[in-house]
């Protein structure tokens, strides 16, 4: 099954240093705010065939709302650079994050992917599933 539109968007890296002290709950904050971009992202519809990789910055404050966001590469595809900021927009409010999280770690850099067909992993994410349920189907 392809996400939304039958695109996908994220090769979503977080620029902030990996710290072997970070917590777990700083960690599954960021899972959080990767998984709440990652749902909200779409194709936009003026851009079909056209392809590219946005890179974009944000800051969120302390509560997880949007403070400011940017575009630090641009395709050069407007629709395309402008979907990568309204992504961020759509997203908000973030989840609030844990009171560990330093304040380096309310800014972001992330990268979207934008393609007319499904995201590399999700291929084989499908393809793993068919083969369990043939598998699992062949005693039927």
């Amino acid at each position: 099954m392809w996400l939304r539109l039958g695109l996908l968007i994220f090769a979503i890296g977080f620029a902030v240093p990996g710290y072997a002290a970070q917590t777990d709950f700083v960690a599954q904050w960021m899972k959080e705010v990767r998984e709440r971009l990652i749902a909200s992202g779409r194709f936009p519809a003026e851009a079909q065939g056209q392809i590219g990789n946005v890179t974009v910055g944000f800051v969120v404050d302390r509560s997880g709302k949007l403070v400011s966001s940017w575009l630090y590469e641009c395709t050069g595809v407007p629709a395309l650079d402008a979907e990568a900021l309204a992504v961020i927009g759509r997203a908000q409010p973030f989840p609030a994050p844990p009171p560990k999280a330093a304040d380096h770690q309310l800014r972001f850099k992330i990268q979207f992917v934008f393609s007319n067909g499904p995201h590399p992993d999700r291929i084989r994410e499908e393809a793993a599933i068919a083969a369990k349920m043939r598998s699992i189907c062949r005693g039927c």
